[in-house]
């Protein structure tokens, strides 16, 4: 879980453009993802491997697919349970054959390949309502006979992430069907209180429209904080060898933007914005490598009321009135080598989880004149860079983007790092090893990174360390010691250590923030929950609260970091 934050041209008010960028680059990002599979099934049946086997029915023109969906328990466990599994199978809408078909990135009167079929395995296992999936070829005559199996998933599920400090709670919680009426479609309804204020909002999903490619994203929210709708349709880059993409995206927000210092408020300031954008790309794949061209036009409204200071604030939080238009026309061009891997009892608990491993590199220029409307001419730029490894002592990746804008001297000039390391000394065992990193230079008014109990700083107040910039560091033992017990549970336990600092305004006076502690991790796997519950017990070490080391009591639906 990364630190949450609120960025002028990265993160807050590139938020509709981030989300667009990463809608557009579809499920096969240079990021690692999560997927979901049995243990006892696909990881027993397949190394940890990205290399392709060699299939009989490599190259053969493919007659037939057969898709078989199976519901939630299929066969039925034997045993006491056995009535009760019976009826989660009739209340569960069973997957539909067309919403599996609309994944798959063959079809009859084309030729099998079996990286294809990875890659269509790797797509099915991302999907939140699918336990397993399992695609097999077999030749049959002069062609090929092509098998795609699945399981589903219990879809309808809490998601939450809470944390209590003293008298004082934060946190969310979410009601979400994954797989609507066995459509794929999902709908969301959430619930949140942090320092912000509190909220609600409301958010649906197609990734399929009428079995085509284009998907639609709309989210709406309200509260004490502020307000927001968004929407964004198009077409992503949805395969390695996807041709084109194409897409729009637009947002509209009202906040209060609320500045932290020594987790309290220190400053506020009302804000309105709205984002336009659109974008059009074209990808190829030869022999393994990746090429995308992305071209985009990018409108942002931005108004900004003058600072409400509280006592001693940093003088960087003050501010006049401001306002900013933005009228951006850039291209993006993305070199990209893939190289998965598949992992079990990583971050999910008995489930395949898919990383990849490989190079990338993406460039981002752009340019917004002041004659199509800007506020003033100025240029943009972004870099990204991915690179990951696998060795005999463990694997690992790391991530990291650097933008800025430009008008005579570079402003707004913002980087981001994230590192990741795994060593497994068991099939059952992990440790794994984190670094984050961000840091603004020149940054506007509203540039501030939070980390905090919510946020990878398990012992610490959610706003604990606010800044410019941060460094957060964890290590975790993961462990699992019940696997899927009655078709229901598995367990596991972990020992972790936090830390973090952060430097800039916001931070002053304060070092380095150290937490230790244990935690329960638990996973129903026939839920998607998040595939995994978390609760952690953590010890403050320093800085103490109040001259204390009372331990906080933490949960979420997902890993802490």
């Amino acid at each position: 879980m990364k630190p949450s934050w609120r960025v002028s041209d990265w993160a807050r008010r590139g938020g509709a453009r981030a989300l667009a960028s990463g809608f557009a680059a579809g499920v096969l990002l240079a990021t690692p993802a999560a997927a979901q599979a049995p243990d006892s099934t696909a990881a027993a049946q397949r190394p940890d491997s990205t290399a392709a086997p060699e299939s009989p029915a490599e190259g053969l023109p493919i007659r037939r697919v057969v898709i078989v969906p199976r519901t939630i328990y299929e066969p039925v466990p034997p045993g006491r349970l056995a009535p009760a599994y019976r009826l989660a199978n009739r209340l569960h809408v069973r997957t539909r054959r067309g919403t599996i078909a609309d994944q798959l990135l063959f079809a009859p009167g084309g030729r099998w390949s079996e990286a294809v079929g990875q890659e269509t395995e790797r797509n099915l296992r991302a999907l939140d309502f699918l336990a397993s999936s399992r695609v097999l070829a077999e030749r049959d005559g002069d062609s090929a006979r092509v098998t795609v199996e699945t399981r589903d998933l219990w879809t309808t599920s809490p998601e939450f992430n809470l944390e209590s400090v003293g008298s004082k709670s934060y946190g969310s919680v979410t009601l979400i069907e994954r797989n609507l009426m066995g459509l794929g479609k999902s709908v969301a309804f959430s619930y949140r209180e942090d320092p912000h204020g509190r909220g609600r909002s409301v958010s649906a999903d197609d990734p399929g429209v009428r079995g085509s490619r284009l998907r639609v994203h709309y989210a709406a929210s309200n509260g004490s904080g502020g307000a927001m709708d968004q929407a964004i349709l198009g077409v992503p880059f949805y395969a390695e060898s996807t041709p084109r993409s194409y897409g729009f995206s637009w947002s509209r927000s009202t906040s209060v933007v609320q500045l932290f210092q020594r987790a309290q408020v220190a400053a506020d300031f009302d804000q309105r914005e709205e984002q336009t954008e659109a974008f059009w790309g074209l990808g190829s794949d030869r022999r393994g490598l990746v090429r995308r061209l992305t071209g985009s036009w990018f409108a942002d409204d931005l108004r900004r009321s003058p600072s409400r200071l509280e006592p001693g604030a940093p003088p960087k939080f003050a501010g006049a009135e401001q306002s900013l238009r933005l009228r951006r026309l850039a291209v993006e061009g993305r070199l990209w080598r893939p190289s998965y891997i598949e992992r079990t009892h990583v971050n999910r608990m008995g489930l395949v989880e898919d990383f990849d491993l490989g190079k990338s590199i993406a460039l981002k220029l752009g340019v917004a004149p002041r004659f199509l409307g800007s506020t003033a001419s100025e240029g943009y730029a972004r870099v990204r860079l991915d690179a990951g490894a696998d060795t005999r002592f463990g694997f690992g990746w790391t991530r990291a983007s650097l933008s800025t804008r430009v008008r005579r001297d570079p402003l707004e000039t913002l980087g981001q790092i994230e590192a990741r390391w795994v060593h497994q000394q068991a099939a059952r065992h992990a440790q794994v090893l984190a670094a984050y990193g961000a840091s603004g230079s020149r940054a506007p008014r509203d540039f501030q990174i939070v980390v905090g109990g919510l946020s990878g700083l398990r012992a610490y107040p959610v706003q604990a360390i606010a800044g410019r910039g941060v460094w957060r560091l964890n290590a975790e033992d993961r462990w699992t010691f019940l696997q899927n017990f009655g078709e229901i549970l598995t367990a596991g336990a972990v020992a972790f250590a936090d830390a973090a600092r952060g430097w800039g305004p916001g931070s002053e006076g304060a070092g380095w923030f150290l937490a230790a502690g244990a935690g329960l991790r638990l996973a129903l796997p026939q839920w998607s929950v998040n595939q995994v519950v978390r609760i952690d017990l953590a010890w403050p070490i320093q800085p103490t609260r109040d001259g204390r080391r009372e331990p906080v009591l933490s949960f979420g639906s997902s890993q802490a970091f």
